[in-house]
């Protein structure tokens, strides 16, 4: 009798939050110092991930986060304004995000 095909697992590499990312390896990613994503941390443009021995783990939405905060002070903004901005920015693209789900909801009830 032939094994039942098993549904592949998603890879969570495939995840934009999955902390894959180790300090030297992200900083160097976005171009940046490691001394960089432990000031927009400290800052709170978000919470990095530790790994099981504590070491600072860092998504690929950290990443962005912290490259946009880079690009913004390349701009002349100061850290504060830079992290306020990119966090909203997150807020934003989120809010219009569930307007979608919401819009397809209400259009999926009324032609329902």
């Amino acid at each position: 009798m032939p094994e039942p095909a098993r549904s592949p697992r998603p890879s969570p590499l495939n995840d934009a939050a999955y902390p894959a990312y180790g300090m030297g390896a992200a900083a160097e990613a976005i171009g940046v110092t490691p001394a960089f994503l432990r000031a927009v941390e400290a800052a709170g443009l978000f919470e990095a991930h530790r790994s099981g021995g504590g070491h600072r783990r860092y998504s690929r939405d950290d990443l962005q986060r912290a490259g946009r905060a880079r690009e913004l002070l390349d701009d002349g903004l100061r850290l504060d304004a830079a992290v306020r901005i990119v966090s909203l920015e997150y807020q934003l693209a989120a809010a219009q995000t569930m307007i979608q789900v919401l819009r397809r909801r209400l259009n999926d009830h009324v032609s329902g």
